[in-house]
């Protein structure tokens, strides 16, 4: 087949040079046939149909051109099979397998419906994705309907591992029994749109820890955008320290419109080496901490926790507090224009902290289970205009212009304003 389509695009090729010669070498007559009848005096007819040709020659190029180029997209289908090439008629069965065919630029759709992983012990995982993009040519896998391609992981372990960089994972629905929904060891990574929740962590309380979102040591500058967490080891919620709803473990990663709730230990945290975070217009409520800022343990930095810029976010009913610092924190923290109430202490912070409000959010349907209507009212103190972040804040790189672009009010973006 290769050679198949050099020899053709060939011979395609000279036809736009020499339309006439070429077109008897496509019809298998001799080149110098045509000499031998004597040149032809030149016409308007003659030109006029060599320009046809030319235009045929090319139109055919393109066609052969495009029909023979690799695809770069890759199908995954719960009726699929690993022996299938992964296109849309013969998808792959599993994710894992899908990553193993791509490469940078590649798309990977999962189409709707359940697959159940395996994830047997606390390091192992039930989805492990290696391969990596590059930073003009990302590899995405996508949930072909938002929601609709449900992870389901029995075990103790990780229910989606990420190792490769330049990674998307948009639109997932991830639940089980294990401790983890989507672990990020890679840098660069985006996690979006995805519903991570009801992980039992089956394990217990142990640590290994637990996350449904886990930035997981390396360079980060990880953005995870638009999640919903919930419910997150929420049968030990008071009493477990080390399972968290969104975990930041090294630095520069922005975590901005997510709704997070329900959840063991802490809504959104930091620890070992996080530093230079941005954490805007997140709606957190029901945890036994909404937001903390600190280092800790394996990987803690000589200075700590610093340059982080936490602000714009609801924390609401949460059980001992709302935002604190914790560990090792270094300088140039920043709070700013948070709504933090009706937890066990609003904040306990040595960065700077201005426009804070303490009053009811007014939610359209507050459930603290997290099943309501998040959404303000419009006579919310939350509506009010937000701080934009300044061009130079510390961690914002990453997603400095979505962030200026955002709605004027707190909380996190779907949450716009009810017709009540």
């Amino acid at each position: 087949m290769i050679e198949f389509f050099w020899k053709t695009a060939g011979l395609l090729a000279a036809r736009l040079r020499n339309p006439r010669a070429t077109s008897q070498a496509l019809r298998g007559h001799s080149a110098g046939t045509e000499g031998e009848t004597g040149t032809r005096a030149a016409s308007d007819g003659a030109v006029t149909g060599r320009s046809a040709h030319a235009r045929l020659a090319a139109a055919g190029l393109a066609i052969l051109l495009s029909a023979c180029a690799p695809s770069k997209h890759l199908y995954v289908s719960p009726d699929g099979n690993d022996a299938n090439p992964g296109s849309k008629s013969a998808p792959f069965s599993t994710i894992t397998r899908a990553d193993e065919a791509a490469a940078p630029g590649f798309t990977i759709h999962v189409a709707p419906g359940t697959y159940a992983v395996s994830a047997p012990g606390p390091q192992s995982a039930g989805v492990t994705t290696q391969r990596s993009g590059t930073a003009t040519e990302r590899i995405r896998f996508v949930s072909d309907v938002k929601w609709g391609a449900k992870l389901v992981v029995s075990g103790t372990g990780m229910t989606w591992r990420s190792k490769g960089n330049y990674v998307d994972i948009e639109g997932f629905d991830i639940s089980g029994t294990g401790r983890h929904g989507i672990v990020a060891d890679g840098a660069n990574l985006t996690i979006t749109n995805n519903f991570v929740h009801d992980l039992t962590v089956s394990g217990g309380c142990t640590g290994s820890g637990g996350a449904a979102i886990d930035t997981n040591g390396g360079p980060g500058n990880v953005l995870i955008k638009g999640n919903v967490v919930r419910n997150i080891g929420v049968a030990m919620r008071g009493s477990c320290r080390t399972v968290q709803g969104i975990y930041i473990a090294n630095p520069h990663n922005v975590v901005v419109n997510n709704v997070v709730s329900g959840v063991a230990a802490v809504g959104i945290q930091q620890w070992h080496g996080a530093t230079d975070s941005t954490i805007v217009n997140n709606t957190v409520f029901g945890c036994k901490i909404g937001i903390l800022i600190g280092g800790g343990d394996s990987g803690v930095l000589p200075e700590g926790s610093q340059n982080n810029y936490v602000a714009n976010n609801i924390v609401y009913d949460n059980m001992t507090f709302g935002i604190v610092e914790s560990g090792k924190v270094g300088a140039n923290n920043h709070y700013v224009d948070n709504l933090v109430h009706a937890n066990g202490t609003a904040l306990r912070v040595h960065g700077t902290v201005s426009g804070t409000i303490h009053a009811e959010p007014e939610f359209v349907n507050y459930r603290a289970d997290g099943t309501g209507d998040y959404r303000l009212k419009r006579n919310s103190p939350a509506m009010r205009a937000r701080a934009v972040p300044p061009a130079q804040a510390p961690g914002l790189a990453p997603a400095s212009q979505a962030l200026r672009d955002a709605p004027a009010h707190l909380g996190a973006w779907q949450a716009v304003t009810a017709a009540n």
